[in-house]
């Protein structure tokens, strides 16, 4: 009966988590539409030089509210892609 019982809440619990993922995938895709709006108005409205501050000042407010294991691994994406974006520059630019 226990493991019955066990079994029972395993699968409910598994069912449960599936459902909030589905909603979590569903809220994160429509946070990321309504981002992209608000993202892409004010880069049309205000240019690269006013959006390079923003992701600056963002980058630099979450870098400070971070654990340093995390800071750590985002600086390194960060490197990561500032190598991979001088690549495509350089290729680009000297082909």
């Amino acid at each position: 009966m226990i493991n019955l019982m066990d079994k029972d809440l395993q699968i409910s619990l598994a069912n449960n988590a599936k459902e909030w993922l589905a909603l979590s995938l569903s809220i994160s895709s429509a946070e990321k539409e309504a981002f992209t709006k608000v993202h892409d108005g004010f880069f049309t409205t205000y240019g690269a030089v006013f959006m390079a501050r923003v992701y600056r000042l963002t980058f630099e407010q979450a870098l400070q509210s971070m654990p340093e294991q995390e800071r750590n691994r985002l600086l390194t994406t960060f490197r990561e892609a500032m190598d991979h974006a001088i690549d495509e520059h350089y290729t680009a630019t000297h082909s």
